[in-house]
């Protein structure tokens, strides 16, 4: 209870500081890194990155946690927890307080596991739990997940994969990012691990952390945290050609487009470039220090791009993850009736969520620097999201297919929402125009035989009237199936409107942000095609001196780069 609010509140008040805190990552402009870096400040606060593998399983093993099934109620969760934590405190005396880190860790799983606050939470929730964010090789901990859902013959099948996951997944789902993995629907990860595979029945530990090395989209947070925790006590001996620090601590990004340019981790993380820098650069991290031979790599990519357009990195996007392909078709895999549900998993609540993230990404531009491609390209990054969620709800494959724009992407929600409301009212209505055909037939009918047989009706006495019992009662069903009818078309058309209002307020939101964006690319375009010409000039200078400085006799003999060769490689490589 709040004593200034007079409220009750389910989070201990440590934890609702550590939550408050999380919200200074939000301008970290790359999902996956804000996930990641939440995720190890929450590691830090419950001190879980003291605890190894190991030491987890057998805690598991000495409570008889083996039916993964099996509900666990607070006080289970309690013991098993003052377990762990009275080891870590013989350990770390000074890092661990048993009674507070008890407490936030408690909170913490019911916060991810138990939405519902029924008091309880599932044995296989806890596990994976406590495993993600434990301390562990990274493919170490690969193999601890699997065998917690693994059959006797160390094998697991789809469902038990899908358990695996979709326990996995909600660790970012409680901290509202779920959407950037891929939503809560684990199916397409099962599906694209299986394949990897080649579709057989069962899965092997080894073909597993072979699928998760290539860091699966729904999963690529997992690593990521690992990269996060080895990067913050790494020093780099290079300095940020943005922020001008120097030596970099953290991340470090190294441009594969030109010589000796790095980026800091802050710079990365905003989205900030320097001039002659574009975001779709290919660019290589580090998260300890780098080797000659990891120069002397860098240095040979370098000299291939150094000869390659813009139009060739636009077209060659490179992605750190493997991408799942998301559809809302399909039968979903098998989920833990425990488990919470997405709030917003509703079609017009996903569409609100949308528009706010574009309304937050239109504020915090005004905080961000004002340097022209790092503003587009965070617009960019904005509008690939809702052309993400566009595929997702169409479960369209071809790229041909894509809107490439808001207002088309507008429209193809449009058209596609109101196509299906228009196809159910029209089925409505010619069902109701069946029916009162039919009952205007009965009636008429009913009215002939009146008519005709008044006194037939009086000599026949009783055995005529259940034929008129009968019609009146058909007549009635009819009547109160209509009157459903009428009541669902009603309810369709005020569904439709609330739809047409929504998508009316996403389409002012998103002309604001196109115009904002149309301005900033103009300009950058304008200024782009006045150091083209200059650039190309001081890059091949740049490559020059790098070879004269390695190779002095060449150096002599070939003091500078006569101007047709330079022609004639610009056509060979375009060729």
């Amino acid at each position: 209870m709040k004593e200034n609010t007079q409220t009750t509140c389910w989070d201990h008040p440590k934890m609702t500081e550590l939550y408050q805190s999380l919200a200074d990552l939000n301008n970290v402009r790359f999902s996956a890194y804000r996930t990641a870096m939440k995720i190890r400040r929450l590691q830090k606060a419950l001190c879980l990155d003291l605890l190894d593998l190991n030491v987890a399983q057998n805690t598991f093993e000495q409570h008889k946690l083996t039916n993964n099934n099996q509900l666990l109620t607070v006080p289970d969760v309690i013991n098993c927890l003052t377990s762990i934590y009275d080891g870590l405190e013989q350990e770390h005396k000074d890092l661990v307080n048993v009674p507070l880190c008890v407490d936030m860790c408690l909170n913490w799983l019911l916060n991810v596991y138990d939405t519902g606050r029924s008091g309880k939470i599932r044995v296989l929730s806890m596990k994976i739990g406590l495993l993600s964010l434990s301390k562990g090789h990274l493919e170490e901990k690969y193999k601890y997940l699997f065998s917690q859902v693994a059959s006797a013959g160390d094998t697991c099948d789809q469902r038990q994969l899908g358990l695996l996951l979709h326990e996995a997944i909600q660790i970012p789902r409680q901290l509202g990012e779920v959407a950037a993995f891929g939503g809560s629907n684990i199916e397409p990860s099962v599906r694209s691990c299986f394949q990897h595979v080649t579709n057989k029945v069962e899965l092997e530990p080894r073909q597993f952390v072979d699928w998760m090395r290539l860091e699966p989209q729904s999963m690529v947070w997992l690593p990521v945290l690992h990269r996060v925790a080895a990067a913050e006590t790494a020093k780099h001996q290079a300095k940020c050609n943005i922020c001008k620090e120097c030596p970099i601590v953290g991340f470090r990004y190294r441009s594969l487009k030109h010589f000796n340019y790095d980026v800091c981790q802050s710079c990365f993380f905003s989205g900030r470039t320097a001039k002659g820098h574009k975001l779709n650069y290919p660019m290589v991290e580090y998260c300890t220090p780098t080797t000659s031979g990891e120069d002397m790599r860098d240095f040979t990519k370098v000299l291939k791009n150094k000869f390659r357009s813009k139009k060739y990195f636009a077209k060659h996007p490179r992605l750190g993850y493997l991408p799942v392909q998301t559809v809302l078709e399909g039968d979903n895999m098998e989920t833990l009736s425990q488990s919470p549900q997405l709030s917003h998993d509703d079609t017009h609540s996903r569409i609100e969520q949308y528009a706010s993230r574009l309304a937050q990404m239109e504020r915090s531009n005004g905080s961000l620097p004002t340097d022209s491609s790092s503003a587009t390209g965070s617009m960019d990054d904005e509008h690939a999201l809702i052309l993400q969620y566009v595929q997702t709800l169409g479960g369209e494959g071809s790229p041909c297919s894509q809107p490439q724009s808001p207002a088309q992407i507008l429209q193809a929600v449009e058209r596609e929402e109101r196509g299906e409301l228009e196809r159910i009212i029209a089925r409505l209505e010619e069902e109701q125009r069946t029916l009162q055909r039919e009952y205007e037939q009965l009636k008429e009918q009913h009215g002939q035989r009146g008519a005709s047989a008044a006194s037939p009706w009086e000599s026949e006495g009783p055995s005529a009237h259940p034929d008129e019992a009968d019609l009146l009662a058909e007549a009635k069903l009819l009547r109160q199936h209509k009157g459903r009818l009428e009541a669902r078309m009603h309810i369709l058309e005020e569904h439709n409107k609330q739809l047409e209002s929504q998508l009316h307020r996403l389409r002012q939101l998103l002309h604001q942000v196109t115009e904002c964006s149309h301005s900033l690319v103009s300009s950058q375009e304008s200024a782009d095609e006045l150091l083209d010409s200059h650039n190309s000039n001081s890059d091949l200078t740049d490559v020059m001196e790098q070879i004269n400085n390695s190779f002095p006799a060449c150096s002599r003999k070939c003091p500078s780069p006569p101007p047709p060769l330079s022609r004639r490689t610009a056509v060979l490589d375009c060729v």
